[in-house]
């Protein structure tokens, strides 16, 4: 069955004067992107139910799309280290995410890189984080309607059967299926044709690709903020792939993957890495800029076209 997802564009500023200061970084925030949910600073996410509750009433009849990132030792203690402080409070976290979306059917994406973190584990570490993924898929499935996707890292990490196996540790029957390249730079076409070698070996999984920065694909095997990337295929369920059900911006471009290559710590917003981001992606016909009297900032128009909001003409 195809999914025909009602993406939400979201309508206020996620970064703070980054259309002031990075204008063509506006570009990015015309698209869905990904909201991700997280214990920060060794504190849990307060009012949940209620926050996630609110925020889908704005967003109805519409709905956003969301990350799940909490798991106890996330990111193994490296550059996005954080999550709950252990399993308790970490079912916890998964019934009040369950409560909040009740009578919604978002996508959720599952614990980029957790699963295949694992096999840098210890083996007593690594059943104790498998056994939690297992118990938090079970309360998210049998507890709200979501389409949830199990990160599985990227086509450079693991082989087909390896990732199929990690999956057959921890799914159930009302997983939906498996996400790839989250927060990498593996090009579609390589992610697709990975994706389809693991759904081989799990013939009824459905798969998302990550595309937000995959446009020119990777730089060797660097995975933090490698220079001269560009933004992928724009999000849609038009993916020309039965088991292929979106290509997503899971991690919102212009966002910092760590403290390396120049960039700030992982999750802050890097403007001219944003800009260039959307500069490299700009393929003709070229773009003119203006500012939008109905918008209010700057928007990059095709040198054909007249602005879409306010119809000014170039």
């Amino acid at each position: 069955m195809a999914l025909n997802y009602p993406f939400w564009v979201n309508d206020f500023d996620r970064v703070k004067d980054h259309r002031i200061n990075f204008p063509l970084s506006s570009r990015i925030f015309e698209h869905p992107v990904a909201f991700w949910y997280g214990s920060k600073k060794g504190k849990p996410v307060k009012n949940l139910q209620k926050s996630l509750k609110r925020f889908l009433k704005r967003t109805a009849p519409n709905l956003p799309y969301f990350v799940i990132y909490n798991l106890p030792n996330r990111d193994m203690g490296h550059y996005s280290k954080g999550g709950a402080k252990d399993a308790s409070e970490y079912l916890m976290f998964i019934h009040e995410f369950c409560e909040g979306i009740k009578g919604h059917k978002p996508i959720i994406i599952y614990e980029p890189d957790a699963l295949p973190h694992t096999t840098h584990m210890e083996p007593t570490q690594s059943e104790y984080r498998l056994n939690l993924i297992k118990e938090g898929l079970k309360v998210l499935t049998e507890e709200s309607e979501a389409y949830v996707y199990i990160d599985i890292g990227h086509s450079n990490w693991l082989s087909p059967k390896e990732a199929a196996n990690l999956l057959n540790n921890v799914s159930n029957n009302k997983v939906r299926g498996f996400a790839v390249n989250v927060s990498n730079y593996r090009s579609t076409e390589e992610s697709m044709e990975w994706s389809l070698k693991v759904c081989e070996h799990r013939p009824n999984d459905y798969f998302v690709i990550d595309t937000s920065r995959n446009g020119k694909g990777p730089l060797g095997n660097e995975w933090c903020n490698p220079p001269g990337r560009a933004l992928g295929k724009e999000p849609t369920c038009n993916t020309e792939e039965e088991h292929c059900d979106a290509f997503l911006w899971v991690k919102i471009p212009g966002e910092s993957d760590g403290k390396k290559n120049k960039g700030p710590k992982a999750g802050k917003f890097w403007g001219s890495m944003a800009e260039e981001l959307v500069s490299n992606s700009i393929q003709s016909p070229s773009f003119w800029a203006h500012r939008c009297q109905i918008r209010g900032y700057i928007v990059h128009v095709p040198i054909d076209k007249k602005c879409e909001w306010c119809g000014l003409k170039q």
